[in-house]
């Protein structure tokens, strides 16, 4: 069993007041999670980015002009000086888009097509979750008085809620826009030939054949069960030796029991991923279908996303 806390360290490891050393799930950074197949591509999509922005520096400009147009209190002038802004944006906009853009093009055949509709089918069924977390730390219980100050269980957990969304990552085109995942700082887009990973204004790629994925049940002590958990059991928030309530604590009072399932990913190249699920039963399809896109990847078209990227 499983209770929840949720410190602030940043640590590879650190100890809680109750004595508890917990270790951090660390995940390769992002710019070192580079395939060979993708290292063009990545590539051009850092390039990008780190290109300064025609946009903000000419918005900048036009902003500090509408600012002083007020002070003259002429409503012609501040009209002027409204429609440069605007001309300003449309202008950086024309110069941006070639530079700090790239496009992912995709073309399948049907066997591809279908084993990817499967993996965001699995992801779908995920969303539909009430909760969904990542699990930054976690550690073993392994004194009386941190067993007794959590609910009788086992071990700790430092986990933050998480969800998932459907969207591009900011200056990339695509003609699939993929189930995105924010795993401990880092957004994770579920492409058709890779995991891309964004963190900190840089990508890397995890391509699926690399992923090993585990699916297992995890029995967690909640305060409150999410709407959709499988309650298997109660427990008290202070318990004594024989697991009963310790009568010493006025708030105590009984916790649900819950039955989640627990998804474990980790790649060849160092990428890593705990998450947790409140619905029981719905994450064996998610492992099977990177299981899947992993072994028909040689099956895909133009497995290489076709990038277009000019240089400013």
């Amino acid at each position: 069993m499983i209770a929840k806390i949720a410190p602030n360290e940043k640590l590879p490891t650190y100890m809680t007041e109750d004595g508890v050393l917990m270790r951090r799930i660390i995940s390769a950074e992002a710019e070192v999670l580079v395939s060979e197949s993708h290292s063009e591509a990545l590539r051009s999509l850092n390039e990008a980015r780190e290109r300064p922005s025609y946009t903000l520096m000419l918005c900048a400009a036009g902003g500090i002009g509408l600012a002083y147009s007020f002070a003259s209190q002429n409503p012609a002038i501040i009209g002027l000086f409204s429609a440069l802004l605007a001309a300003a944006y449309i202008l950086g906009r024309m110069i941006d888009l070639p530079r700090r853009n790239v496009v992912f093009a995709y073309s399948f055949d049907h066997v591809a097509e279908e084993r990817y509709k499967a993996l965001v089918a699995a992801i779908d069924r995920i969303a539909n979750a009430s909760k969904l977390w990542f699990v930054k730390a976690q550690g073993d219980i392994t004194n009386l008085q941190a067993w007794k100050k959590n609910a009788g269980a086992s071990a700790l957990v430092d986990t933050k809620e998480t969800s998932v969304s459907y969207v591009l990552p900011k200056g990339i085109a695509s003609n699939v826009t993929p189930p995105m995942i924010v795993i401990d700082g880092k957004n994770c887009y579920f492409f058709p030939d890779c995991i891309l990973v964004e963190e900190n204004k840089r990508f890397g790629a995890v391509r699926y054949e690399t992923v090993r994925t585990a699916v297992r049940d995890q029995r967690m002590i909640m305060n409150v069960a999410p709407s959709d958990a499988t309650v298997v059991g109660q427990t008290w928030k202070y318990v004594n030796k024989n697991g009963g309530p310790d009568r010493r604590f006025k708030d105590n009072r009984q916790l649900p029991i819950c039955l989640f399932e627990e998804i474990g990913m980790v790649s060849e190249g160092g990428f890593k991923g705990l998450l947790q699920v409140s619905k029981h039963g719905i994450s064996g399809a998610y492992g099977n279908a990177i299981s899947e896109l992993g072994r028909g990847s040689n099956e895909l078209k133009d497995a290489e996303p076709l990038v277009i990227a000019k240089e400013g």
